[in-house]
Formats: structure tokens, sequence, C-alpha cells
């Protein structure tokens, strides 16, 4: 009758321990995948902030179509949630790159309202963004423990 007792204790005792183990696994995965999408979601969202920056840029001053798509650009808060993601679910090193990253693209949309540029000076302009978006991969490469891998936005600016 002992015996019976002791195994059934052990049982639930193996169920019990199973399911804690399970809940902090899960946890940590949820965490994990949390982390790894609001850094993509940042990624992407740089794609289409720098797209809306480029179209500003190259616009006419002083038309209906700066102001249009000036207009655009501010509404479309993609990169402003992707962002909020990031501080959220991210580790400190990669918070501050996105940081880095975000007064980048900020300087650059300002300086582009001002006057309107030609291609070349758009390619001049848009390295310092360029770098600080390499930057923000490199660190959450490094935060999700993936191998480090050069990657070059503007690889004709790369020297």
């Amino acid at each position: 009758m002992a015996a019976v007792v002791m195994a059934a204790l052990a049982g639930l005792l193996g169920i019990i321990i199973g399911r804690f183990w399970d809940g902090r696994s899960e946890s940590s995965r949820w965490r994990r995948d949390q982390t790894t999408q609001s850094y993509q979601r940042l990624a992407e969202a740089f794609s289409q902030v720098y797209e809306h920056i480029r179209v500003v840029a190259l616009a006419e001053p002083g038309t209906s179509a700066l102001a249009e798509v000036t207009d655009r650009a501010r509404q479309d808060k993609t990169w402003d949630n992707a962002l909020a993601a990031v501080w959220l679910h991210g580790s400190t090193n990669v918070i501050e790159s996105s940081l880095s990253l975000d007064r980048e693209v900020t300087k650059i949309f300002h300086r582009v309202q001002k006057i309107q540029l030609t291609v070349a000076d758009w390619n001049a302009a848009r390295t310092e963004a360029a770098a600080a978006f390499e930057h923000f991969i490199e660190a959450a490469r490094e935060e999700l423990r993936l191998p480090f891998v050069a990657i070059r936005l503007l690889p004709d600016a790369a020297a």
C-alpha cells in the first residue's frame, strides 16, 4: 500500500514539475519571439520610412506634391509603432542603437523638408542613417545570438 501511495505521489510530483518547467520554457520562447518580431518590424519599418524620406527629398520645393508626400510620411505611424515595440522588448544595447537610428531618421527627414536634393545629394545625405541602421542590425543579431554578418545598406559608401 505504501509503495502505491509513493508511486502516486512521485507521478503527481513529476506532473507538477513538468508543468512548471513547461510554463517557464513557454514564457522564455514567447519573450524571445516578441523580441525577434519587434526587431524585424523595426527593420521593415525602416525600409518604409526611408522610402518616404527619399520621396520627400526628391520632391520639388513649394509644390503641393511636396506637401502631400510630407503629410503622408508624417501620418504613417509604422515607424513609431515599431520603435515602441523595440523599447518594450529589446535589450539595452538594441534600444540604444534604435534610438540612434531614430535620431538619424528624424535628422534626415527634417533636412529634406527644407531643400530639394539631387540624387547625388540624397546619396550623400543618407549615409548616416544607413550606418545607424547597420548598427541596429548588428546589435539585434548579437542580442539574438546570431553570427555576425557585415551588412552594408549602401555598398558603394563602405570605405
